[in-house]
């Protein structure tokens, strides 16, 4: 993803995203392994925004994430982009975020939802099936076999918790999946924020 070699280490922390609302906190399954919360290696960007690592026998899992601006007043936005490299092939690649108490009426979408108080409102979201399945045709973020592999439930929305069960990746491959969380005083629009074009969020975050 990135030339570690001119990077600075960093704390490694979890991915956790402090929301007006609580903490939206990630957990990731690759192949059988659960990813511990805390990465291996962590290294600061310029742009201010993290790349974490974890190592295990089977596989890579690299982790860029950061703030990056949201082109909505008042809109606060990041992103956390995860990239799993195949060492071996790998049978699942399970990725969750989650917003702990977020209420009941939350406003649900396929691959996002908004929880909103008096206060604020947050919203969480990433790629649905229809996108990751036009990312595997045109060769972007994910295998070219994954376009007949993605069913329409591959994204489980439970109130305040989504969850992505991804297809393998064989050996060899990568595969990327990115969640946004944007929040905003309530009576704003965070969830436009968070139907990013990954392509471009990556590039602000590692200028």
């Amino acid at each position: 993803m990135l030339d570690t070699e001119v990077l600075s280490r960093t704390v490694p922390r979890a991915l956790d995203v402090v929301t007006p609302l609580g903490e939206v906190r990630f957990a990731v399954r690759v192949g059988g392994w659960d990813v511990p919360a805390r990465p291996e290696l962590t290294w600061g960007l310029a742009s201010g925004a993290r790349l974490c690592r974890w190592r295990h026998d089977s596989v890579r899992l690299d982790v860029l994430c950061g703030a990056t601006a949201s082109g909505l007043p008042g809109v606060t936005r990041e992103t956390a982009i995860f990239r799993v490299l195949a060492r071996e092939d790998v049978g699942e690649f399970v990725v969750r975020a989650e917003l702990a108490g977020a209420p009941d009426e939350d406003r649900i979408w396929e691959s996002a939802f908004t929880a909103e108080t008096a206060d604020a409102a947050v919203s969480v979201g990433g790629p649905g099936a229809d996108l990751l399945r036009r990312c595997s045709l045109a060769g972007q973020h994910v295998p070219p076999y994954w376009s007949r592999l993605v069913g329409g439930d591959v994204v489980e929305r439970t109130g305040g918790r989504l969850t992505w069960r991804l297809p393998r990746v064989d050996r060899g491959d990568y595969a990327e999946l990115w969640v946004t969380v944007a929040w905003s005083e309530r009576g704003g629009d965070p969830g436009r924020a968070v139907d990013i074009d990954a392509a471009r969020v990556r590039r602000e975050l590692t200028q």
